[in-house]
């Protein structure tokens, strides 16, 4: 008798914003119950989406595998069958090759995203996050974190030599999809695998997490009528955050957060970032 069929999860992808998440001076993952709170009304869709380069979209179709977009990330599954009796042990339809890659793009939709994201959109970027080494990072890689472990997307960022291998064989990357996810179905040197070596699928399912760090800036305050620098937290740097409470006080008075449209950005002479300004105008 044959046994039917089910989709199974091959992978998850947690991508987490400090900004969104963290409660004031708080980070969210500071204790279990606040980042439970926190993921409650948190939605990535907010700032990107996932989309697979044509070539993965045609190894999804090809393998039987369904890419599926949710509130924290993403999740691939596979189609799947038990392997004899054991009803814990699955095995994908169409085997997995453990050469095998599936490229996702992470498009960025919130115009915003470079002012309250640590990241400078003229030298950091592309990223690549991967489970694997290429020739241009195999000196010194940087894997993509298990869910359990800390993450910071800009130390994913790429050398001259990557960037221009990433811009000649992704050229959808110059085009609002800055970040590059990258997964190998079985890699020796990280140990971040897919599958196991025999092909089946391990017990407990990978899941891996990308953390996006909130820009700190220096807050500058303006009188709205006058447009004199009222106060300033010069050299201290605040983080950005659209939740909780930042204090930011002078004697009596009690200043407002800023809001991430508004910020300037002085540049040294090699191009690098010197001082990243919150300008707040108030009455």
């Amino acid at each position: 008798m044959s046994i039917a069929s089910q989709y199974r999860p091959l992978f998850e992808v947690a991508i987490y914003h400090k900004y969104f998440l963290d409660d004031g001076l708080t980070a969210f993952d500071d204790n279990e119950l606040l980042q439970k709170k926190q993921l409650a009304n948190y939605n990535w869709n907010s700032f990107g989406k996932v989309i697979p380069t044509p070539q993965t979209s045609a190894l999804l179709k090809n393998h039987r595998m369904l890419l599926k977009q949710t509130q924290e990330g993403f999740l691939v599954l596979t189609e799947t069958e038990k392997v004899s009796d054991d009803p814990t042990t699955f095995k994908p339809l169409v085997t997995l090759d453990p050469e095998l890659i599936l490229d996702f793009y992470i498009q960025l939709t919130d115009a915003q995203f470079f002012n309250f994201t640590d990241l400078d959109v003229s030298s950091e970027l592309p990223l690549f996050i991967s489970n694997y080494n290429t020739l241009y990072n195999a000196a010194d890689p940087v894997f993509i974190a298990p869910y359990n472990n800390s993450s910071n997307a800009k130390n994913h960022r790429t050398s001259a030599l990557m960037q221009a291998h990433l811009y000649k064989k992704y050229p959808e990357l110059k085009i609002n999809k800055l970040v590059l996810i990258s997964l190998q179905m079985r890699n020796s040197r990280s140990g971040l695998n897919l599958i196991l070596n025999n092909g089946n699928l391990p017990q407990v399912m990978p899941h891996f997490k990308i953390v996006f760090h909130n820009r700190k800036t220096i807050w500058r305050y303006f009188s709205g009528s006058s447009k004199n620098l009222l106060f300033s937290t010069d050299p201290d740097e605040m983080p950005l955050v659209k939740n909780g409470i930042i204090p930011v006080n002078q004697g009596n008075t009690d200043y407002p957060a800023p809001n991430p449209s508004r910020i300037i950005q002085e540049r040294n002479p090699d191009g690098t970032i010197n001082k990243t300004y919150s300008n707040i105008y108030i009455n």
